[in-house]
């Protein structure tokens, strides 16, 4: 597989894990959970995602890309763990998992930044075999 196609399914994932993340937020915002500014961080984190992965190239990946999921993964898992005392279980486990989701694409990204081999005129590096 070309390394190109590594980057696309990369910003093919955080652009799925924007859309959850949207949703997640009119879910929360249409049964009026008590925190209004996880809803509106919630949505604010998935369109960021969108932006990131639709708008720029994130074919080029720039460390942007990298540390706004770095961002997203810690505001999700710090109101997933404090949603844990209002009582909402579900709704904190749900936005815990979606913060190991991120963690696990900021990673990715993180490798696919800094293990490029072989450099071509200005292009994104490709895997040599």
């Amino acid at each position: 597989m070309c390394y190109k196609d590594h980057r696309r399914l990369f910003c093919l994932a955080v652009g799925i894990l924007g859309i959850f993340l949207i949703g997640l937020g009119v879910f929360l915002l249409a049964t009026w959970f008590c925190f209004k500014a996880v809803t509106i961080g919630t949505i604010i984190s998935g369109i960021i995602l969108l932006v990131v992965c639709g708008l720029t190239k994130c074919v080029k990946l720039h460390c942007l890309a990298c540390l706004l999921l770095l961002l997203i993964t810690l505001f999700l898992v710090i109101i997933g763990i404090l949603t844990i005392f209002t009582g909402s279980f579900v709704v904190a486990l749900i936005l815990i998992g979606l913060g190991i989701i991120a963690l696990i694409l900021d990673v990715v990204c993180l490798i696919l930044k800094f293990c490029r081999v072989a450099p071509d005129k200005g292009e994104p590096a490709y895997f040599t075999k």
